[in-house]
């Protein structure tokens, strides 16, 4: 499944405050949360994302209410693979 990252910059958003988005989105199945780096001095979260489309992630954050600056496809490079 095609792997994204997901940039959101809402300084105003702590943790605390996306409490009940992440008990959504942990519970979704269109497309995978996987994990959130959070930023603690301005704001900025980055998720790893696993879905089939970029389009996936637009309706799910759409029909949750979350705003996002930008949706990246990435592919993941592991250092074993040179090891």
């Amino acid at each position: 499944m095609p792997k994204f990252l997901t940039i959101h910059r809402e300084p105003e958003k702590t943790i605390e405050k996306m409490e009940e988005a992440y008990k959504q989105l942990a519970r979704e199945t269109t497309a995978q949360w996987v994990r959130t780096y959070y930023r603690k001095e301005d704001g900025r979260r980055i998720c790893e994302w696993d879905a089939p489309s970029e389009e996936s992630i637009i309706v799910l954050f759409k029909r949750t209410g979350i705003t996002w600056d930008e949706i990246i496809e990435v592919e993941e490079v592991l250092p074993g693979r040179w090891r």
